[in-house]
């Protein structure tokens, strides 16, 4: 009998060790951080950093009374082109399905208060987007502009108005979600530039790689080339239109539905090659160009040695000899 109420005991207490790592809001927290490094985010930046565990962790909550929202601000992250700042928002009573924090397209923005000076900062990209049906929750990663410059200060940053994309147009949900926080080292990354001047010639056009970014968020191909300008009808009107090397890096690129942009791996397309991997574009990041140059945006390479950038079935250019 003491052997069997041993055991019982036990069991019992396993039990209950266990259900201090199994409770459901632990299981939901580690399944919503989860999200930000799984496909449903289509930037390959923000899933390589999150995953390692970098960047600043907010962990701070609001909730918008007026229209039964309740906000998550996760983490953020920035260097000394852009910001990302990553958030959870979901609803008891509206379905979210159509609202978006959309910086670059809709009517929404994240505004910068130091003080009493208050800045609108403007968008990098697309950002990447997630809506979960089941839990009606959308997971953001919002791109902006770099705020590493107040590092160690406290800054005060406010998500302005939703957008609302709908069959009849788009409409805007009036919306104020403020975040408070002091810019910790953590959050902040640095930004090496190489500078490589490597021509090449594809389909009759010349090319050259001026130079080489590296972050923890992204790599960025900086090539100018023949047919990358502004071109001038008979009118005198300037127009743009996609180069040759443009549009072989966008060839690879579907949309797959709850995953949004990616590429896919049996097309023609640029990619980016260390060490036997291959590093995929960031397509929410595609019309992050100047007139003159293009910039096509990877994933965050970890090991400059040996990096090699494939253009196409046959064209291998290293970087370093």
């Amino acid at each position: 009998m003491k052997k069997i109420s041993i055991g019982i005991s036990l069991i019992l207490v396993l039990a209950y060790g266990l259900s201090l790592f199994f409770t459901p809001s632990k299981a939901s927290e580690k399944s919503n951080g989860n999200i930000f490094t799984s496909g449903h985010i289509d930037d390959a930046g923000v899933r390589a950093t999150v995953d390692s565990g970098k960047g600043q962790v907010l962990d701070q909550k609001y909730y918008d009374e007026k229209h039964d929202i309740t906000i998550h601000f996760k983490r953020v992250l920035t260097d000394d082109k852009e910001t990302k700042l990553l958030l959870t928002y979901h609803s008891e009573e509206k379905n979210l399905k159509d609202y978006y924090i959309d910086l670059w397209e809709g009517v929404s923005n994240v505004n910068l208060i130091i003080g009493s000076e208050k800045k609108s900062l403007e968008s990098v990209g697309w950002g990447s987007r997630y809506y979960s049906s089941k839990e009606n929750k959308v997971y953001e990663a919002l791109s902006f502009e770099s705020i590493k410059g107040y590092k160690g200060q406290n800054i005060r940053l406010e998500v302005q108005d939703m957008t609302m994309w709908k069959k009849d147009g788009i409409g805007t949900l009036h919306t104020t979600w403020p975040l408070k926080f002091k810019l910790k080292p953590s959050a902040t990354f640095d930004r090496e530039t190489d500078l490589i001047n490597k021509k090449f010639t594809f389909h009759g056009e010349t090319y050259n790689i001026k130079q080489v970014e590296y972050s923890a968020l992204e790599t960025r191909v900086v090539v100018t080339g023949t047919d990358i300008k502004i071109y001038t009808d008979k009118n005198g009107k300037q127009y743009k239109k996609k180069s040759k090397i443009e549009k072989l890096f966008l060839n690879p690129r579907k949309t797959s539905g709850e995953h949004g942009y990616r590429a896919d791996k049996n097309k023609m397309g640029i990619f980016l090659r260390s060490d036997g991997k291959k590093f995929m574009p960031i397509y929410s990041k595609e019309e992050v160009h100047e007139s003159e140059n293009y910039v096509m945006v990877f994933a965050p390479v970890n090991n400059q040695q040996n990096l090699k950038l494939e253009v196409g079935g046959g064209l291998t250019i290293p970087f370093t000899e």
